[in-house]
């Protein structure tokens, strides 16, 4: 039979192909596919720009937005051949007195409610010309939304295990784009088809520029600093979570924890589950919510792991509130040598989520000067923002 997206010919606002791939994305993420909000918004700006009778565009605008790793192509094609012929051979998907029979509950989840996408697939009615009920489904933000914005010190038990997997995704996803071998330039030696394919969407599909690639030279070096001192205790554990995501899908990652004192932690965080990872933390760092001495822990990393620190390649990551009891001196002068030593100088800090908050302490006040980007890390929104830049 001949492709067609629903029985009559669709449109780019038609909501019952908008829901269609809202469920399809989420299909993905249970599959472990590495799929974004920015992702399915790029899908649905991007269906105006092609004819959706023809399924080779169709599945084009598909995979090169919401699939970003090779591995992850197989399993992607399977599950469009599955979702769209499943959709097609079904009725719309709105009837009256029933439910909707799509890919979504054969999966075990209704169709009806909140999509893990981001986006709530709201239920009102509204009544046509000729007098009939019809279903609409227009975007809004949902409670996952709302928890991406969420203080992790608001969080309660539910949400706490929803953010934690979520952190756990954007780690691993930030690790895939620092392990690619290419990177773009306009004048790589190889075409880079995706980012051309992707660009010609604003030319109605004709591929006017040509993108190209080059591969890296070297792969960068990242090396957390998390601050465990008593006033991070409601976001150690998950600036640990996240490194834990990085480190256990990236090679070139070092963490190391410090409160009074510095602890390199890469060899407790791999290979081994997060819980079981805490618990091994919890005994061998001995002044866990203790003070704060961040000149002490960063001339130590200094003196005993250098070797990390390369010009032009390190990637160097402050997770602090940025109190500390040491002396300022001894602060400034070890920021000033790091500075020099790595290529990135990136400072987390959760409490610069707060709108009325000011570096004042005299330890941020001190590092402030050195910083390539000075950023909050107190909600999924801000660690995001991390992603997106360093990537």
């Amino acid at each position: 039979m001949p492709w067609r997206i629903d029985e009559e010919r669709s449109t780019p606002d038609d909501s019952s192909l908008t829901r269609k791939i809202l469920l399809f994305s989420q299909s993905l993420r249970k599959k472990k596919v590495g799929v974004t909000i920015d992702n399915t918004v790029d899908v649905l700006r991007g269906i105006s720009f092609i004819d959706l009778q023809k399924k080779e565009d169709f599945y084009h605008l598909l995979k090169f937005n919401l699939v970003s790793h090779r591995e992850e192509i197989k399993l992607f094609d399977e599950l469009f051949e599955r979702f769209w012929s499943e959709q097609r051979e079904t009725k719309p998907p709105v009837q009256e007195g029933g439910e909707d029979k799509g890919f979504a509950d054969q999966e075990g989840e209704s169709p009806k409610g909140i999509s893990k996408e981001g986006f709530k697939v709201d239920d009102r009615e509204e009544t046509s010309e000729g007098g009939a009920t019809a279903e609409v489904f227009p975007l809004a933000y949902s409670p996952e939304e709302v928890l991406r914005g969420k203080a992790f010190g608001h969080l309660d038990t539910e949400e706490l295990k929803q953010v934690r997997e979520a952190v756990v995704a954007l780690s691993q996803k930030m690790a895939r784009r620092f392990s690619r071998r290419w990177k773009y330039g306009p004048k790589g030696d190889r075409l880079d088809l995706r980012r051309s394919i992707r660009r010609s969407m604003g030319y109605g599909g004709e591929i006017v520029e040509l993108r190209r690639k080059k591969s890296k030279p070297k792969p960068l070096e990242v090396v957390f600093l998390c601050d465990v001192s008593g006033s991070m205790d409601i976001y150690s554990e998950l600036t640990l979570l996240f490194a834990y995501g990085l480190q256990n899908n990236y090679p070139h990652c070092e963490t190391f924890v410090f409160s009074t004192r510095l602890t390199r932690v890469t060899p407790f965080l791999r290979g081994k589950s997060f819980e079981a990872a805490l618990s091994i933390l919890s005994q061998r760092v001995r002044d866990w919510s203790g003070g704060t001495n961040i000149g002490a822990a960063l001339r130590q990393l200094r003196e005993h792991h250098g070797a990390l620190l390369r010009p032009g390649r390190t990637l160097f990551l402050i997770f602090s509130d940025g109190w500390d009891r040491g002396e300022t001196g001894l602060l400034d002068g070890e920021m000033r040598k790091l500075k020099r030593r790595v290529n990135r100088l990136v400072w987390l800090n959760p409490l610069k989520g707060s709108p009325s908050y000011q570096p004042l302490c005299r330890g941020m006040a001190t590092a402030l000067p050195y910083l390539d980007d000075f950023l909050p890390c107190h909600n999924l929104e801000s660690l995001g923002q991390l992603a997106r830049l360093v990537s």
